[in-house]
């Protein structure tokens, strides 16, 4: 079974807790979306030492970010490490 996970912007306390309250008893965790910032950028070296890409691979965040400050994340269950022989 996969596990629902619900990441809240930032400062957006009426939104985290409306969706921690409606959530109980779901198999549903509502979290903060702990980013400070893009962690690609280092203030003061030159931009080729910090990034390595070719190309951008991030996409557009879903409506829900701009209109309801959260995103949902279906994370699919962890796989069991291979069995030694």
């Amino acid at each position: 079974m996969s596990a629902l996970r619900i990441f809240v912007r930032r400062g957006a306390l009426r939104r985290f807790h409306r969706l921690k309250q409606d959530s109980e008893g779901l198999p549903v965790k509502v979290e903060w979306d702990r980013r400070e910032g893009d962690r690609r950028t280092d203030v003061g070296a030159p931009p080729e030492t910090t990034e390595q890409r070719q190309s951008e691979r991030r996409r557009e965040p879903p409506f829900t970010w701009e209109a309801g400050e959260f995103v949902v994340v279906n994370e699919k269950p962890a796989s069991d490490p291979p069995e030694e022989v």
